[in-house]
């Protein structure tokens, strides 16, 4: 006998495009660790299934408390990953963007369970966990809960304290299988008790004076694709002449990562700050400091569609660091800039493709 827990992410596929599933898929795999890692050792990971992760704890049912505080505090971690990726996030793609409208139900059973080992895998079979996988598609009008089968209520013991929910008794119907009773509590409330994720001290922008420095530039791309382009750190080894590799500790670009630019005579480390997106531009800035030149500065980049397949690209810097770089400095950084900015041009110019890369190779 085991108890069959299985936390199921909603909204996936309603936002995801064929040329933003890679972005999809990626930020699901993220709230899944979140779930996984929650879990701990109190249950077995017994699978990843695409949106879900099959849950299995084998020997008696835990108690009403035990189950209803495992699925509060996963769906607690979900949360609370989901609204730190939104608030980090600078890829405007749809995907990234509807982060937001992800949800979390939870389905739990309990009953026999046999396993099935094929080559290296073990499978857990049987018709409780049919049951359990049917469960995931009923007629409960909402996105987030937790549906608790009559059959594991059964085994359960009430808690002295309980979790205070709302429960709603219901029933299935389903072929070759017959009627399945199920208790369900609606997790509205509990999501608004999510806590918020420490609020980012990072400025919002930077374009705030005349003293900036940079240019602006015309470019025959959509303004979405060229800001790709520089999104994407990593891809920047495919058109910034001289730089030779990207190093980076995390998966993804967000705010706030970290991104080492090697090139044959410095090192340029770079992060995002800020991104904010609209149907008419994007705003991003990142900082970028490189010590052989002793020089830290913000680079704001602002991308405006002037056409269908035309933008204007204005790009400046102002010194943050310590102590003001000397005009020469200045100057050399304004150069290479140029160059840079040039460089994105001929690229963005000459790609037949919106670019969508993968977030690391």
């Amino acid at each position: 006998m085991a108890t069959i827990l299985i936390p199921d992410i909603s909204g996936f596929t309603e936002f995801i495009t064929s040329t933003e599933l890679e972005h999809g898929a990626h930020a699901i795999n993220i709230l899944i660790d979140a779930i996984v890692k929650e879990v701990g050792d109190e249950y077995e990971v017994s699978e990843i299934e695409g949106d879900a992760v099959l849950l299995i704890k084998k020997g008696p049912a835990p108690s009403q408390e035990e189950l209803e505080n495992i699925c509060l505090r996963i769906f607690n971690a979900f949360h609370l990953r989901r609204k730190f990726m939104q608030q980090h996030n600078i890829c405007p793609c749809g995907a990234c963007q509807a982060i937001i409208n992800l949800t979390l139900k939870f389905v739990a059973h309990h009953g026999p369970v046999a396993e099935i080992t094929v080559g290296r895998f073990v499978k857990q079979s049987g018709p409780a966990m049919i049951v359990a996988h049917r469960l995931l598609k009923n007629s409960i009008d909402n996105h987030e809960y937790l549906l608790v089968t009559e059959k594991l209520l059964q085994q359960v013991t009430n808690s002295s304290d309980p979790v205070e929910m709302e429960w709603t008794r219901s029933s299935e119907e389903y072929p070759s299988i017959g009627t399945v009773d199920y208790h369900f509590a609606l997790l509205n409330q509990a999501r608004k008790k999510v806590p918020e994720p420490p609020e980012s001290t990072l400025p919002q922008h930077y374009f705030y004076n005349e003293t900036n420095i940079g240019q602006e530039l015309s470019i025959q791309a959509e303004f979405h694709d060229v800001y790709m382009s520089i999104w994407n750190v990593p891809g920047r080894v495919n058109w910034i002449s001289g730089l030779l590799r990207v190093e980076q500790d995390t998966l993804n670009t967000f705010i706030g990562s970290i991104h080492v630019l090697i090139f044959e005579k410095c090192r340029a480390t770079v992060s995002p700050l800020s991104m904010t997106f609209t149907d008419e531009g994007i705003m991003y800035a990142e900082k970028c400091g490189i010590p052989e030149m002793q020089l830290q500065v913000t680079i704001e980049i602002v991308f405006k569609k002037t056409g269908d397949k035309s933008c204007s690209v204005t790009w400046r810097f102002i010194d943050t660091g310590k102590t003001a770089f000397s005009e020469e400095t200045s100057r050399i950084f304004f150069d290479r800039m140029k160059t840079i900015m040039d460089e994105l041009k001929d690229y963005s110019e000459k790609i037949e493709e919106p670019f969508l890369e993968p977030l690391v190779k």
